[in-house]
Parts: C-alpha cells; sequence; structure tokens
C-alpha cells in the first residue's frame, strides 16, 4: 500500500492543499518558505500516530493565519490521507480503515483521518484530537494497526555524528541490528530469533565472567577503586553500592556499542596495520551518506520481512546538504531505484540539479503567490492534458538551468540567447515609468533554445487551475513575417497557446529588428556597436538600415556575440527605447501591485 493523496487543512501556510502522490518517489520542490517542511512535519504527526516515542506534537502556533484577514481565526487541523491498496492483507489488517466508492462499491481505498480542534476550559486551552477511519467520523481505529506503520525521518540539519555514536539514545546503527531477522554465513542463510539473539549475547557476556579471562578481574578492580571512595565519603551503613560490567546481558545492548569507522587504507593491509577515521573527523557530506546508508538499510530490512511494518516510508529534507552536485545526482538516482522495493520515498528539495534528474511524473511543485501557496503535481495530468512526447521532451531538455523556472515566482520563455543576455538589463533600466528587476522579483528567463514552446505552454495554460502552475509565464517569440503572411504558421500556433496563466507577445519581425527600428537612439547606439565589432566591413559605414544589420547577422553568425557587446553598452546608457511587447511580457508576469523596483 502507498499514500496517494494527502489533504492538509488550516495547518501552517497552508488553508486547504492536496498532494497526489506516487508510489515510490516524491519529489517535493519549491522556493523558500512554500511550504516544503510543513508538508514533511504533517507526514510525521500523522504517520507517528499512536507511537510511543513520537517527538513532534500539534502547537496552537500551528493554527493557519489567513495574511489578508486579520478577522478570521482558524481552530481546527485537519489531516485526510488515502493509501492505494495493493494485497488483501492490507484489507484485513487495516479493515476498520477502509472506505468504499459510493458508485462502485468494489473500489476501495484506506482512510485514515487526523483532526485537532483547540477548545477552552476556563483559562486552559487544549486541543481535542480525534482519529478515524474509513469515510464514517467516529469510526474507531485499532492501536495494533497502527503499528503496521513506520516511517524514518531525516532532517535537513541531521546530525550524522550523533546519529551514530555508540551508545547514544537514537542510535540507527544499534536500530538496524535490532530489526534483523536473519544473516548470511558463507551460502547459507541463517534465521535471527528473539532465542537465537539471546544465546549469541549470553555466550559473549561469558567471556567477561569467566575467571579463564582477565576481563572479569580487571573490572573488579576498577569497581572496588570507586566503591573505596564512595566508603569515604559517604555515611557508615548508608553509602551507595554500585555494580559495573562492561556491557548488558541482552543482543540489543551489544549491537548499541557497534561503531563505524572508515579503513584509511584502501589497499589490501594486515588487520593489525590497518588504521581509521573516526566518524567526527570525516566531512559532513560523507557522514551524510554514510547516516543516509545506515538509515536505508533499516528501512530495506523493514520491506523484505513480512514479520515486520506492512507499510514503510522515508521523509528526506534537503539531500542536497553538504553534497556535491555530482554526490547528490548518484544519491538520487540510487534512491529512485528503490522504488520497487515497498518503500515510499518523500524528498523535499530546493536543488535545480536533483529536480532536473527527476522522472517529472515524480515531482510536486510548491508555488506561493500572495499568499497563497498550491501544488501543482505532474502525475495527475492525463495524456490529454500533458501527452508523452511533452513528458520526454521535458525530461530531455530539464538541465538545472530550465528546471529553475519550478522555484521562480514567474517565468519568461524566450527562442535565443539574444533575449536571455538582454531581457533583464532592459527591463533593469530602461522600462519607464517603473523600472523592473527580474531576479529581484524571482523570474526566471528560460532560453528554450528554439521554438517548441508547447512542452513548457501547456504547464502554464490549462483551464483546470489544479492541472497548471499557480506562476504566470509569458512566451517572447518572432512574428516572423514573410511576402504572404503578416506573421509565420509558426507564430500563429504560439499565439494559440496564450491562456489563463500564459501570455504570449510576439515582435513585428524579430527580436533584434525591433529593438532597431523603436527609436533614433536605438539605432544610433546598435549601429555603434556592431560596427565596432567589424571596423573593416564597408557595408556598417553610415546609418545603414535594419536590413543591413540583420543580414549582417546571419552572414557572420554573430547574434550572441551583438548581444554580449550591446548589453555591456546598455549598462554605461541612460536612454534606450523598449518594445511594447517585451514592455507587455514583462508586465505580465510582474503586475504593477507586485513589482519589486530596481536599485
Amino acid at each position: 500500500m502507498y499514500i496517494k493523496q494527502f489533504d492538509i487543512k488550516n495547518f501552517r501556510v497552508f488553508d486547504r492543499i492536496s498532494l497526489f502522490l506516487n508510489k515510490g518517489v516524491n519529489i517535493i520542490i519549491g522556493e523558500n518558505n512554500s511550504g516544503k517542511t510543513t508538508i514533511i512535519d504533517a507526514l510525521r504527526i500523522c504517520l507517528g500516530y499512536g507511537k510511543p516515542d513520537t517527538n513532534i506534537y500539534i502547537q496552537e502556533s500551528d493554527l493557519h493565519l489567513n495574511p489578508s484577514d486579520p478577522n478570521e481565526y482558524n481552530t481546527e487541523i485537519q489531516f485526510d490521507l488515502i493509501f492505494e491498496i495493493e494485497s488483501e492483507i492490507e484489507k484485513h489488517c487495516f479493515n476498520d480503515f477502509i472506505s468504499q466508492d459510493q458508485e462502485h462499491p468494489e473500489l476501495q481505498t484506506i482512510q485514515f483521518h487526523l483532526k485537532y480542534a483547540l477548545e477552552q476550559n476556563g483559562r486552559k486551552r487544549f486541543f481535542k484530537r480525534s482519529v478515524w477511519g474509513g469515510d464514517n467520523e467516529g469510526q474507531q481505529i485499532p492501536y495494533e494497526a497502527l503499528q503496521e506503520i513506520f516511517y524514518t525521518y531525516l532532517g535537513p540539519l541531521r546530525d550524522a555524528i550523533s546519529g551514530l555514536k555508540p551508545y547514544s539514545y537514537d542510535n540507527k546503527t544499534a536500530q538496524l541490528f535490532n530489526k534483523l531477522t536473519k544473516y548470511r554465513r558463507g551460502e547459507d542463510t541463517i534465521k535471527l530469533s528473539e532465542e537465537i539473539k539471546k544465546s549469541l549475547a549470553e555466550r559473549l557476556y561469558s567471556v567477561f565472567e569467566s575467571d579463564e579471562h582477565d576481563w572479569r578481574h580487571i573490572l573488579c578492580e576498577g569497581k572496588s577503586k570507586v566503591n573505596d571512595h564512595l566508603e569515604g565519603t559517604g555515611i557508615l551503613e548508608k553509602f551507595p553500592q554500585i555494580e559495573m560490567n562492561y556491557v548488558g546481558r541482552k543482543f540489543s545492548d551489544v549491537v548499541r556499542g557497534i561503531e563505524i569507522r572508515r579503513p584509511i587504507y584502501t589497499e589490501p593491509v594486515e588487520p593489525r596495520l590497518q588504521k581509521y577515521f573516526e566518524i567526527f573527523q570525516n566531512g559532513l557530506g560523507e557522514n551524510n551518506l554514510i547516516f543516509s546508508s545506515v538509515v536505508l538499510g533499516d528501512l530495506m530490512n523493514r520491506c523484505e520481512d513480512p514479520e515486520l511494518e506492512i507499510y514503510n516510508a522515508l521523509l528526506l529534507e534537503e539531500p542536497e546538504a553538504h553534497l556535491h552536485p555530482q554526490y547528490q545526482n548518484t544519491f538520487f538516482e540510487y534512491l529512485s531505484t528503490l522504488i520497487n522495493r515497498g518503500l515510499q520515498i518523500f524528498i523535499t528539495s530546493h536543488s535545480p540539479t536533483i529536480t532536473a534528474k527527476s522522472d517529472i511524473n515524480n515531482v510536486k511543485v510548491l508555488q506561493r503567490q500572495g499568499h497563497s501557496v498550491k501544488a501543482f503535481c505532474f502525475n495527475i495530468l492525463t495524456e490529454v492534458d500533458y501527452a508523452n512526447s511533452n513528458r520526454k521532451y521535458l525530461r530531455k531538455f530539464l538541465d538545472t538551468t530550465k528546471s529553475q523556472m519550478f522555484f521562480a515566482s514567474g517565468a519568461i520563455l524566450v527562442e535565443g540567447i539574444a533575449e536571455a543576455i538582454l531581457l533583464p538589463t532592459l527591463s533593469r533600466k530602461f522600462i519607464n515609468p517603473r523600472k523592473i528587476d527580474l531576479e529581484k522579483n524571482g523570474i526566471e528567463i528560460v532560453n528554450i533554445g528554439g521554438v517548441a514552446f508547447e512542452h513548457f505552454a501547456k504547464l502554464y495554460n490549462h483551464d483546470d487551475e489544479k492541472k497548471r502552475l499557480f506562476s504566470k509565464c509569458a512566451i517572447i517569440t518572432d512574428s516572423d513575417p514573410t511576402v504572404d503572411q503578416a506573421i509565420s504558421d509558426r507564430a500563429t500556433i504560439a499565439q494559440g497557446l496564450r491562456r489563463n496563466h500564459l501570455e504570449v507577445t510576439l515582435a513585428t519581425n524579430t527580436f533584434e529588428h525591433d529593438l532597431f527600428e523603436t527609436s533614433e537612439a536605438n539605432k544610433t547606439i546598435m549601429r555603434e556597436v556592431y560596427r565596432n565589432m567589424h571596423p573593416q566591413t564597408q557595408d556598417l559605414i553610415g546609418n545603414f538600415t535594419v536590413d543591413t544589420l540583420m543580414e549582417k547577422l546571419k552572414q557572420n553568425k554573430d547574434k550572441a556575440e551583438f548581444a554580449l557587446q550591446l548589453n555591456d553598452r546598455l549598462m554605461r546608457e541612460e536612454d534606450f527605447d523598449v518594445p511594447q511587447y517585451i514592455k507587455t511580457a514583462l508586465e505580465f508576469v510582474v503586475p504593477i501591485q507586485e513589482v519589486a523596483p530596481a536599485e
């Protein structure tokens, strides 16, 4: 079974939000403070319900506050988990959680609901908790069933040293060994029952108690040193007596002392010559990988052993922490191989590297616009909404630069490098009466390197708001007129994409052509820049026309270099006029009431 839908109501930044989840890996991305950690904490509260060792609780400060209405006061938080059923044993174990579709009774899901209502009794304020399964509030659920749900949480600032330190409270290494139910010895697989664990521990402990070994006598000597001082400092016949042991007598006590070290010499050497780095001597990134691998070892053991939990989840925040991009790639790709092993993985990230490596169907985008946060889940898009050809294209071209559009407050799609180079300067210096700093406003310029806008446009223009990104996008492209057509067929197709969160603006001709023709000041500057690039070219002497410029740009294949040189010049200029179609695009993605001015 796996969580296929998670609904959250009135919890922190969310008033209401629904996440549609995948069986294996779920990548939750978004800008800072868009609710990624809130979702992970909500999962921790739900999946940890009924466990004695839970360490996260609902507080009054968790209630959602509406930033646009100070008079609104929420008193209830609710979480709804809907699990997809995959086996009969899941139905049997979670029978009290079963929900039946009203129109199609054969369609069943497992549902778990948790509600916290703030109440007041005199001067005391407290949360009243309600939990139920299935469709009917009040449907009681057995405590035993909740023990079939297990999760491990790896926070963004994970303390790998403490988590791997022998005898520490939350020792992940000991947790792994305590749950082992079998082990390999040569070619044999041996069942590790509780009786065998007890026998192994007793055999080990017998070494410390035997008179044949000096360990017992050494322990007695140390104990006498302490007891002598206790007797000397205490009151006669009232001073405390102590006992000392090397380790406890249980298997769990033994494995608490297991130490992880990294060998220094990688080539084979005699064991007596090998030396080791302690965990605290490693870098943060390497320790995070070791720590994560120990946790994954425990989780995989739980997934593979039918005697342990039915549902297992890994909640992982910011796996990119302390890892360079190549390590991020290999770590994430390995996690993706676990999707068929019975483990559901929830990852939060603001790493474009990880996003670019993800299967686009696994990505959930959180976006904040104004006071609202919405989720966009690729996996609910049908073939009609977003064809497989679109997905394949996006997967192929979604590199670390283009994937930044999912973290942005808005996006501008352009077809070439020239627009990508010049737009930030044009908007920051020459949009009048206001200047627009695209970076300050969180706007990402995406150079798609061609005219295949449809693959990106469909992410913004769907009529169903659940099936489009919350941010706005503008396409800036050329009309490319011909003798017979004012705008090309390609430009007409691009215009047909315009709706909802997508605007399409066309140059009357091409980008460079329209820049040149917008004003005499523009012509003067652009002539001087291109003339300086080709001082020996006779055709560029004097006031050459836009046709000459376009012909030379095509012949010399130096549009990118011209854009760079022009951008350098514009950084020093005070007057340059921006074509209206560019202004329209900028003002669509950055509405006037939201704009952050350029400094």
